[in-house]
């Protein structure tokens, strides 16, 4: 039996690549990609296609894979029935507004611990890695206790506050990272310049950093967009619910909406699709950050 001949790159190693596998290894892995493709994608299919379905049509049997029809009336019983509409506005209100602190708030600190020299700056970037040890669900008592005795309980305060609180340490890492890159030499040319450092960062930092930013608001959106823990803890009228917490209204005493719940998933999932796809390669080549030559 021939055995396979790996493929040698100027004495730097050894690379496989497809090629060098025998016909049934290459089936098997074919195989086991389109299983985990499947595994994957299909609840997002079958999440949409429902979606598009009537009620008899979403309780048949055999179930179909493709609806009969295109059927929007579990969109418009969504937003005209359960009301969405004001889940949809309080999500975003919720979501920009943590955004934008998170974006301005760790863009400040990232600058200061990359440019600045002051004491306890090596602590404080210790500690911002120690704050990802541990999960939301620790912080949960804490954060209920904090919001009842600050009387935020039932606002949308309640929500983007901790939000902010909880997204600023993570912005900050990844900023940093990313300020990390912009040679100081650039700033130190617009001072020899004229520039004070305000101008500099304005005229020469931020134009170099401004895809790190877009990565960081990008991360802070879809993270936010979806939360769903601390928005049924701190929420209990359905005027401050947001659309993830807002999925529960599905939900009666005898049945469950599945149409306008599959539909009400779609819209949740669409606006963070839309933005991470629109703006991918921010937010995958330049995570890492730094001037590119």
């Amino acid at each position: 039996m021939p055995r396979i001949k790996p493929k040698k790159h100027g004495g730097e190693g050894v690379v496989f690549t497809f090629r060098n596998y025998r016909p049934w290894q290459k089936l098997l892995i074919g195989l086991c990609a389109l299983l985990f493709f499947f595994y994957i994608a299909f609840p997002f299919y079958w999440i949409i296609v429902t979606s598009f379905k009537g009620t008899f049509e979403i309780y048949e049997v055999p179930p179909r894979l493709i609806p009969s029809h295109i059927n929007l009336d579990n969109y418009i019983r969504a937003f005209q029935e359960f009301g969405i509409g004001r889940f949809v506005l309080n999500s975003l209100k919720v979501t920009l507004i943590t955004v934008l602190f998170t974006t301005v708030i760790s863009m400040c600190a990232a600058y200061a611990l990359t440019r600045m020299e002051f004491p306890g700056r090596r602590a404080i970037r210790s500690a911002l890695s120690l704050t990802q040890m541990f999960p939301v669900i620790v912080l949960l008592v804490p954060l209920y206790i904090m919001c009842v005795n600050l009387k935020l309980y039932n606002s949308l305060e309640a929500l983007y506050l901790p939000y902010i609180a909880l997204q600023v340490p993570v912005s900050i890492m990844l900023q940093t990272s990313f300020f990390i890159g912009i040679p100081k030499e650039m700033e130190e040319a617009a001072f020899i310049d004229g520039c004070n450092r305000i101008q500099a960062i304005f005229y020469v930092i931020l134009p170099l950093a401004v895809s790190g930013i877009v990565s960081v608001g990008i991360y802070t959106f879809v993270m936010v967009w979806q939360e769903f823990l601390l928005a049924s803890t701190f929420t209990n009228k359905p005027e401050f619910y947001t659309l993830t917490v807002g999925l529960s209204t599905f939900k009666g005493d005898y049945a469950t909406e599945w149409g306008a719940l599959m539909a009400t998933s779609v819209i949740i999932a669409i606006p963070a699709l839309v933005l991470f796809t629109a703006t991918q390669s921010f937010f995958i080549n330049n995570l890492s950050g730094g001037v590119k030559e």
